[in-house]
């Protein structure tokens, strides 16, 4: 085998080197090329969406179909523009969930997945393979939410509990008599008041998730339900010995158009304490 530089050893952490086995070739190991327009390794890029709806191609949250793509790097960890990359559903021999292009990469899902999550692939050669996992869901057609009941008193202080209960939302399909949750959708946070377009951390107040992690952005869990909540900055909002709230906006999309309750206007108390 070559020996690697360190950034093609970082490079090579996304690798997967198909078993022989699978490959149908007697060597031990792949022999990965040296040469620059060699493939040594193989990424998936982020995919636009972390699912796709039953019966719909994958889209990005702004709704525009949008395929999968891979990265293929040389030994010295430069990406090759024109390599021959085939994408595929790795679980074809358990079900036939997802329509896979090999060559555009447009993801299709035809069925429900009968194992859980489905794995989508990337392979250049006979040698370098990636996989990834997506979700199939269903449609959303409808947003609800909710505002923090409490009021949040803000001390000079104590700065970790100066942090909102969470701002709720749950996205549902309401085709059939029972709602069911939708799972695996993105759904986007911005703070209107105190306005923060940017989320900055030096402002006066700005959305967090657990751990106190800047973030305005949420993917739904099994319940279809996503959470944001926002830390305020004691000192600067609100005003000394005042009671002010903060308002926060929830968008989703599906196929460019906002789903039904979106975009949501959700509003908190926030108390100041009087300061020593």
């Amino acid at each position: 085998m070559p020996v690697l530089t360190n950034r093609a050893r970082r490079v090579l952490g996304v690798l997967v080197v198909l078993p022989t086995t699978v490959l149908g070739v007697g060597a031990a190991c792949a022999e990965i090329g040296t040469g620059p327009d060699r493939p040594a390794a193989i990424e998936l890029e982020p995919f636009p969406s972390p699912s796709v709806v039953l019966g719909d191609t994958l889209r990005n949250f702004e709704g525009v179909a949008s395929p999968i793509r891979a990265i293929v790097r040389n030994v010295s960890g430069d990406a090759i523009a024109d390599a021959p990359v085939r994408y595929l559903y790795a679980d074809f021999n358990r079900d036939s969930a997802l329509q896979v292009d090999s060559a555009t990469g447009v993801v299709v899902a035809a069925k429900p997945t009968s194992g859980g999550e489905a794995r989508l692939a990337a392979r250049v050669g006979g040698t370098l393979q990636v996989l990834r996992p997506i979700l199939v869901t269903i449609r959303p057609d409808t947003m609800e939410g909710t505002s923090p009941t409490q009021t949040l008193n803000v001390f000079p202080r104590d700065t970790a509990a100066n942090v909102t209960a969470a701002f709720r939302v749950v996205l549902q399909n309401t085709e059939t008599a029972t709602k069911r949750p939708v799972n695996g959708w993105v759904v986007r946070y911005r703070l209107l008041s105190p306005a923060n377009p940017s989320n900055d951390t030096t402002q006066a107040a700005w959305l967090v998730r657990d751990g106190n992690r800047p973030s305005t952005t949420d993917t739904t869990g099994i319940q279809g339900d996503a959470d944001r909540q926002v830390r305020v900055r004691a000192g600067a909002f609100p005003a000394a010995g005042t009671v002010d709230s903060v308002v926060v906006e929830v968008q989703a999309f599906y196929r460019g158009q906002p789903i039904k309750g979106a975009p949501l206007r959700l509003r908190a108390i926030v108390a100041d304490t009087v300061r020593r």
